[in-house]
């Protein structure tokens, strides 16, 4: 498969595509995913799908992977599937933000994996801001699990996150959120004295 959506050549080097242009023609389908008809989006995914295959630039693969997560089709999905085991965290993280917008049981585990296995600290932070993007209720447990964590920077996104996917809103307490991801009934909020609020001033 070619490269359908732009001229074959330039005024640089004949039958190359600069990257500027790539970029802005996959940025531009990501934008029209909405809009397209079942029929555009399959034969777009799929051109985005094969691109992926054999794209060597990882910039590259993660603007093709922002693109295709806006289309809701079974190769899109296989797109973010591998992406999540690229191994540039840069592609990975591109696949997190993806998921998150495309919701559903399938983000859910994705995420869910990321959050748990990943080896870089920025994609655990995606994976765990993407969970909270879907809004979704079946995602507390995995958002409960790194609120031990030793990065304070994780577990502060956990609870941001947690308070898209539940019903609660307990503040930054993390204890108290503790508390509702194991079912128990949080303790009421505690005070904050004079003292502690220049703290959080300064």
């Amino acid at each position: 498969v070619g490269w359908p959506f732009s001229k074959n050549s330039t005024d640089f080097v004949p039958g190359i595509v600069p990257p500027a242009e790539r970029i802005d023609t996959l940025r531009e389908l990501g934008r029209r995913a909405g809009q397209a008809e079942p029929a555009e989006r399959e034969t777009i995914s799929g051109d985005l799908a094969a691109m992926y295959e054999r794209e060597e630039d990882p910039l590259i693969r993660s603007e093709i992977v922002r693109a295709i997560g806006g289309y809701p089709t079974r190769s899109g999905a296989l797109v973010l599937e591998s992406a999540m085991g690229d191994p540039d965290s840069d592609v990975r993280l591109a696949a997190c933000e993806a998921w998150g917008r495309r919701r559903g049981p399938e983000s859910i585990d994705a995420l869910t994996t990321a959050l748990s296995s990943d080896l870089d600290i920025d994609v655990r932070m995606a994976a765990a801001r993407a969970l909270g993007e879907t809004g979704d209720p079946s995602a507390v447990g995995a958002l409960g699990n790194i609120l031990e964590d030793r990065d304070p920077a994780l577990q502060h996104q956990a609870v941001v996150s947690l308070r898209k996917c539940s019903d609660e809103d307990l503040g930054n307490d993390v204890n108290r959120w503790h508390q509702y991801v194991r079912g128990e009934t949080p303790d009421p909020p505690r005070s904050i004295s004079v003292a502690e609020r220049i703290e959080q001033v300064f």
